[in-house]
């Protein structure tokens, strides 16, 4: 029995070994691309033509953009990283489940929409996208809540579940009265718009609804080392 228990361990760390090298291949592809984009972006500003203002003069933002992305990627690696370390090795190497993964996308959306508000607003001198204070303080507030059950996610803690899942249905519920609110008007609506809300809202209410009652999603996050 110990020997088994031993080897299952041994197996464990050889997974994570392997789980490591891949996120280190990801991280190095990541910074990659995004380095692609910002240089094909600068190069759209700077020979964009003339205009008034002519496209280059947006090309400090695409900078202070592509910086914050090296950051942001450098960051979340590491985040995710102190999240593998946290797992039982016993376990081994676990794929994360689907729903888990679209919280992770959805919240890292969210707080992305953050830095970039954040970012434009430094750059025009500015609030953006809301001049009133109380209104971009209250949207930089949602983005940071974003942020928070992103981080929580990458590091696999057990509160971040229920804080996505009321990341999610919340937005579920705020899709819903939009349509209601359109459909109780009588305001003209697009039906390909309408479908494409109504199937974002049903979504979010299932993400919502699978990171509350999942038993594998509560598994996940709760594999944790003594």
């Amino acid at each position: 029995m110990p020997h088994s228990h031993y080897l299952q361990v041994a197996r464990g760390q050889d997974a994570k070994n392997d789980d490591r090298t891949q996120a280190l291949t990801v991280k190095r592809v990541s910074h990659m691309i995004w380095a692609v984009l910002a240089t094909l972006a600068s190069l759209v500003l700077i020979l964009g033509g003339a205009g008034h203002p002519p496209p280059i003069v947006l090309l400090p933002l695409v900078i202070v953009i592509w910086i914050i992305g090296h950051i942001a990627v450098w960051g979340i690696a590491s985040l995710a990283a102190r999240g593998r370390r946290g797992t039982s090795s016993a376990q081994g190497v676990r794929p994360w489940p689907t729903g888990l993964r679209l919280a992770l996308i959805g919240t890292a959306v969210g707080a992305a929409m953050g830095l970039v508000q954040i970012a434009v607003t430094i750059f025009l001198g500015k609030m953006y996208p809301y001049r009133d204070a109380a209104l971009w303080t209250m949207t930089m507030a949602i983005w940071l809540v974003h942020g928070a059950c992103f981080t929580g996610l990458l590091l696999r803690r057990p509160w971040s579940r229920l804080l996505g899942s009321m990341l999610a249905l919340g937005w579920a519920v705020l899709s819903g009265w939009q349509i209601a609110e359109h459909l109780l008007r009588g305001y003209r609506v697009e039906i390909g718009a309408l479908l494409l809300v109504t199937g974002s809202m049903l979504l979010l209410a299932w993400i919502g609804l699978h990171l509350a009652t999942s038993s594998r999603v509560k598994s996940f996050l709760s594999d944790q080392d003594a």
